[in-house]
């Protein structure tokens, strides 16, 4: 999502076509999409953004998180006009590697540790997800915190 911009986000759906898709930050989101499936077919009034934040939502209380009051109204895109016309781009997610060296073989990983164990550029990518990425959103740190240790906290959770 970009809160400058007002595009992005789980409103339209757009991982439901091929070029939102295929970023590479989006990899694995199949498996939840196509889970989800039958709940629309079941349901189809429901909006494929709308069943995916109310998918979220039943997941965090199911595990003894909070109920978070569902507020339905969200549209799908059509199609996948919307991403040129609203200027999208790959890179608008965080991207785990970013900044930092390239990947090596298991036989050189020494090679992409600096001097006190961490992975090479590992400031920079501390800047992508801070900055170019979760202020943009308009998540403060604390949210930002909570946000990747959550979310890759629950992102284990299935087999």
């Amino acid at each position: 999502y970009d809160a400058a911009t007002g595009t992005g986000g789980s409103n339209g759906a757009g991982m439901r076509f091929a070029t939102e898709a295929a970023d590479p930050e989006n990899a694995g989101l199949e498996v939840a999409r196509a889970f989800l499936e039958p709940v629309k077919c079941k349901f189809p009034s429901i909006s494929y953004s709308d069943l995916w934040i109310l998918a979220a939502y039943v997941g965090l209380e199911h595990t003894g998180g909070p109920v978070i009051p569902f507020q339905p109204g969200r549209v799908d895109h059509p199609d996948e006009s919307y991403w040129e016309s609203k200027n999208m781009s790959y890179g608008r997610l965080p991207a785990a590697e970013k900044y930092c060296c390239p990947h090596l073989d298991d036989s050189n990983v020494s090679s992409s540790l600096d001097e006190t164990g961490k992975v090479k550029g590992w400031e920079g990518l501390c800047t992508h997800v801070r900055n170019e990425v979760f202020y943009r959103m308009g998540f403060n740190d604390q949210e930002i915190v909570a946000l990747l240790c959550g979310g890759h906290v629950y992102g284990r959770c299935h087999p």
